[in-house]
């Protein structure tokens, strides 16, 4: 088995960077945190679920990771990592 991560372009890695970068800075080191920790090692399923989080409002995103609503079915498990991380 191939590692997903592998097959990702320096282009497109950097196009990911790009789109962790957010309006607020708490979700910058969180986003990014986990692209250079934990994005390369994930499953593919995980990196398509992180790739799709990065799609959505920073509000809501910001409200996920505190807790204060839960996220979408879909993203449940990227948002449990995301928490997670130290």
């Amino acid at each position: 088995m191939t590692d997903p991560a592998a097959s990702l372009a320096p282009q497109d890695r950097g196009r990911i960077r790009w789109r962790c970068r957010r309006g607020m800075r708490e979700l910058d080191v969180l986003l990014e945190g986990y692209l250079n920790c934990r994005f390369d090692h994930a499953p593919a399923a995980e990196q398509q679920a992180f790739l799709r989080l990065l799609d959505c409002e920073d509000p809501d995103i910001w409200s996920w990771l505190l807790g204060y609503t839960p996220p979408p079915a879909e993203l449940v498990d990227v948002v449990a990592k995301l928490r997670a991380q130290p």
